[in-house]
């Protein structure tokens, strides 16, 4: 009898089950949240919200446009961060937009 990891098992598990793909779109928001908390400061990173995940796409949504400018300029870094503490490629291209557009 072989053993699985427990990504390949939760993985699977995403796949099947509704409700674990939206554990899973949580903690991409969590992660999201805690990296733009580290790489601007908690005050900034107030101005951003995430809006959607979906086939690789994060959308997020701004409230001033000092902070989509910023998000713009970082997006490459803010992705590469994501990432690594996710673990995989999870957050391919993200759309930034401001907040009533």
């Amino acid at each position: 009898m072989s053993f699985d990891s427990m990504k390949r098992i939760l993985s699977a598990k995403t796949a099947v089950d509704p409700r674990m793909r939206d554990l899973q779109i949580a903690r991409i928001f969590d992660v999201t949240h805690l990296v733009l908390d580290k790489l601007w400061g908690e005050e900034r990173a107030a101005y951003v919200t995430p809006l959607s995940f979906r086939e690789g796409t994060l959308k997020l949504e701004t409230s001033s446009p000092a902070a989509k400018q910023q998000l713009k300029l970082d997006e490459t870094r803010l992705k590469n961060e994501i990432n690594r503490q996710l673990g995989s490629l999870v957050v391919r291209s993200m759309v930034i937009q401001s907040k009533g557009f």
